[in-house]
């Protein structure tokens, strides 16, 4: 081993560890690692984005174009509608439908693809055959999945290979090549599914909810959080519209109704004003409301900059208290965690009063918000300077000086009267940050100042309290003095002709994930409210505006029939319930079908590579006005796209610099004693290792140099080795994360990452074993290097 070989393979392992953790995102990993071996000699420059250029890039995203134009046109509508017709309402069949159905779209299709534009129909099938729904998305997702690997162009690794092959001067695989060994894993996933897969596939209902409305409150669990809120006469809020209380975002509930006399208002507008005795029906958690309306009461005097308190009004800290400004770096600990969770305070003994991100200052609910690089962090520390590693922060500035930019933040003066609420329960610096989101940053008591209380403090009377915060909510919360909480009540109903509920998950590529409800203004954005997001297997009712979504969500939506039909042309979200759909471009479905066909003849008669002919498909699919040109870049998966692109030249320097061949020898000297099906054994495992961590495509990226090698050194075929490879990579199902298809169903049919393990393992162990049977049968080992 070389220097430079063992440099390479460093920068690999780091780039292998940032795309299993994810503290960057997995393309910028990819961005980086390509400029280090560009800077470095790896790479030359002139080859550096031949990526974004190759066959496998450009088919790739012609493909996203295809498979955008097919659901657009509703030809997948079709083929999915039509699966309950033929097959009743048994699970075996419907399992059985489900699987090949979405294998068959997911040939020509993008699997994520194919599994999106099924999932409302596997919703309905699994209503009207009263089916769990975690009985039938997994089968839909792995049948996906699998039917992907029957073509050249159904999922990028073979697309990949076949592109590699060709860019080092030997025969691609043909568009068909693929279909024999397809063919066959589709076949055993469904079989597996059949027999082991079914036992061990959860069977829980409520886990699974049903998706028509009168179940949905009762499966989402609804009515277990139920509270009233009452006007009171006199109230502040009597006269104030819904949008003026800030009502749900103060006090983390969502509002399902108002009783108003005999009247029941199902889902009023923001612009409803509330009046002296109504009642306000909302769901969350009455014991964490209670305990923040204690804060009633207390005297809230104007606000202050940071500036003026520390230099005026409550003096400096300086006896044995100062203050530090420090940058989160890469690869911190602290990246993806919060304060909270890496106990941040106990361990470095720094108080934390600010955060700043992307010249934004973050200020309440500090110990909860997860922490990115880059984020500055304002912190106060004691006697002893804090020993932080360099790795974890840098430390930019020490000192009273340190708070300055903080000059224009506003600090809150809240005084705490004789006859609290506060005092009675003991609450102190602990609770206001927990059920406030209010940071402390210094008490004054009997004329001395403590600054960054400990949360052990509790409050006492006449106490003057600095904090940090959202003053429009505490001031919102302030005014709803004296309402009254009832728990135990009853919703007399969730829907009415004009409201009604509807459930949608949060779609590949989505722009949500992410992003908070607050954040995103969703209730404004979209005209409907979020009641609950069913997640890892339970639904989750409190908390909703801060909680941040993550692709596959399941979110449970309450608001007006007409508003609720319109998010089905929303591309964030993938609507799973029976609301009114945005009209197919049915007229336009036989010129998809007759691109898509244009593409495989071109193919298979050898007038046009793949990338020509895809990327011909994609244009004239756009130009007959089965999808518009807005359309279609929004249905291309560009993180993917980039990622490829970034990864390729990767593989050449690996090639390049003798560190596939020293990767190679050691295949050999491990395998090759036992023979060329225990070398393709390696390779599958690897492969197939690979894919479950990272995306399918790096894994044929780095892996192919390796192939090449052996084989040249073994006088092996290169074919067989680089046909399991890239079968073994779509071998995708031991975690959720392992395939965006995977990710996709989790929340709509209420998997656990375990659920995952559970059925996914025994079918990865059994497909490769098929893989590693039958692929030397269609490729013989001494086959030659050029067919």
């Amino acid at each position: 081993m070389t220097l430079e070989i063992a440099f390479l393979l460093v920068v690999l392992a780091a780039m292998v560890v940032l795309f299993l953790t994810e503290k960057l995102p997995i393309d910028l990993t990819a961005f980086l690692g390509l400029t280090l071996l560009i800077f470095t000699g790896y790479v030359a420059v002139d080859q550096a984005f031949t990526g974004f250029a190759s066959s496998a890039v450009i088919t790739m995203l012609s493909i996203f174009i295809v498979s955008a134009g097919l659901m657009q046109t509703g030809v997948a509508d079709l083929v999915g509608g039509a699966i309950h017709r033929f097959v009743g309402s048994r699970e075996t069949p419907l399992m059985v439908a489900v699987m090949l159905v979405a294998g068959v779209l997911s040939m020509f299709m993008n699997n994520i693809a194919a599994t999106a534009v099924l999932m409302p129909a596997v919703a309905s099938l699994g209503r009207r055959a009263r089916i769990a729904p975690s009985r039938l998305f997994m089968p839909l997702a792995f049948g996906a999945i699998l039917g992907g690997t029957a073509t050249l162009v159904g999922t990028p690794p073979n697309i990949l290979a076949g592109a590699m092959l060709r860019d080092r001067g030997l025969e691609p695989f043909g568009l068909f090549d693929f279909t024999p060994f397809g063919a066959v894993l589709l076949a055993g996933g469904v079989v597996f599914m059949l027999t082991l897969g079914r036992r061990l596939l959860p069977g829980r209902r409520d886990a699974a909810p049903r998706r028509d409305e009168s179940k949905l409150a009762d499966l989402y669990g609804l009515h277990e959080g139920l509270f009233s809120i009452r006007i009171p006469a006199g109230s502040e809020l009597d006269g104030a519209t819904l949008r003026e209380t800030r009502l749900g975002t103060t006090l983390g509930v969502q509002l399902l109704g108002v009783a108003r006399g005999e009247e029941w208002r199902l889902a009023p507008g923001d612009d409803m004003p509330l009046l002296a005795g109504d009642e306000l029906v909302v769901q969350g958690d009455a014991e964490e409301v209670g305990q923040m309306l204690r804060l009633q009461g207390v005297d809230l005097d104007a606000a202050t900059t940071f500036g003026t308190a520390t230099t005026g009004e409550i003096g400096a800290p300086e006896a044995g208290v100062t203050a530090l400004r420090a940058r989160v770096v890469a690869g911190s600990l602290l990246v993806g965690s919060t304060l909270a969770a890496t106990r941040f305070r106990e361990r470095w003994r720094v108080f934390v009063i600010a955060v700043e991100r992307d010249s934004e200052v973050h200020v309440d609910r500090l110990g909860s918000l997860p922490i990115e690089q880059g984020d500055v962090l304002y912190g106060l520390f004691g006697d002893d300077a804090p020993e932080i590693d360099p790795e974890v922060l840098e430390i930019e500035e020490s000192g009273p000086a340190a708070l300055d930019r903080l000059d224009d933040q506003p600090l809150m003066v809240i005084r705490v009267p004789e006859n609290s609420t506060l005092l009675a329960g003991g609450a102190g610096v602990e609770w206001m940050g927990r059920l406030m989101g209010l940071t402390v940053v210094a008490v004054e008591r009997g004329g001395e100042v403590l600054w960054g209380p400990g949360p052990q403090v509790e409050f006492e009377a006449g106490d003057r309290l600095f904090v940090k915060g959202r003053e429009r909510r505490l001031r919102a919360l302030l005014r709803m003095g004296g309402v009254e909480l009832t728990s135990g009540v009853a919703a007399p109903a969730f829907e009415s002709e004009e409201v009604g509920m509807a459930e949608a998950t949060v779609a590949p590529r989505s722009g949500l994930a992410g992003r908070s409800l607050e954040e995103i203004a969703f209730r404004d954005l979209y005209g409907v409210q979020v009641l609950a997001i069913w997640r890892e297997g339970r639904a989750i009712r409190s908390g909703l505006a801060q909680l941040a979504l993550r692709v596959g969500d399941a979110l449970l939506l309450q608001g007006r029939r007409g508003r609720l039909a319109l998010l089905s042309r929303e591309p964030d979200l993938l609507v799973l319930s029976d609301v009114a759909e945005e009209p197919r471009r049915l007229k336009k479905a036989p010129y998809a079908v007759g691109c898509l066909a244009l593409m495989i003849g071109l193919v298979v008669t050898g007038v046009a590579p793949i990338q020509v002919a895809a990327f011909a498909s994609a244009s004239l699919i756009v130009l007959c006005g089965a999808l518009t040109m807005e359309e279609a870049y929004r249905a291309v998966e560009w993180r993917a796209i980039f990622l490829v692109a970034a990864i390729l030249p990767v593989g050449s320097a690996m090639e390049s610099s003798g560190t596939a061949a020293l990767l190679a020898s050691s295949v050999m000297d491990l395998a090759g004693p036992a023979g060329p099906y225990a070398v393709l054994a390696s390779l599958v495992l690897l492969s197939s290792l690979l894919s479950q961590c990272l995306d399918g495509a790096p894994a044929v990226v780095l892996l192919t140099p390796v192939v090449l090698e052996a084989a040249s050194g073994l006088g092996l075929s290169p074919y067989p080795l680089m046909m399991g490879v890239a079968l073994a990579a779509s071998a995708a199902f031991m975690t959720p994360f392992s395939h965006k298809a995977n990710l996709l169903v989790m929340g709509a049919g209420g998997y656990r990452s375990m659920d995952y393990l559970r059925v996914g393992t025994p079918l990865t162990v059994v497909l490769l074993a098929v893989i590693v049977w039958m692929v030397p049968l269609i490729f013989p080992f001494q086959e030659g290097l050029v067919r």
